[in-house]
């Protein structure tokens, strides 16, 4: 998965802030989101990515791999992110 040419993401202490210029939408993440963000603009995979946060939460991948995939959902359907051809 890869950003579309559209979008900037900028990480902040909170977590990020993704900027969609097309429609000029702004959304804002917590610190997980900006890491999801992180990794998904890093080129990772989702098992990877549901990997690295289980580690780095000390927490069950099971426990979060809903929530990741909830949220790339989100962010294919507003268009933020676009699958690898």
């Amino acid at each position: 998965m890869e950003f579309e040419k559209h979008v900037r993401v900028r990480q902040e202490k909170f977590g990020a802030v993704v900027f969609e210029t097309l429609r000029e939408k702004v959304f804002v993440t917590n610190e997980t989101g900006a890491d999801i963000l992180r990794l998904l603009g890093e080129g990772k995979e989702t098992d990877t990515i549901v990997s690295e946060l289980a580690q780095k939460y000390n927490c069950e991948p099971e426990a979060i791999k809903a929530d990741i995939k909830d949220l790339i959902v989100i962010l294919q359907n507003n268009k933020i992110v676009k699958n690898k051809e």
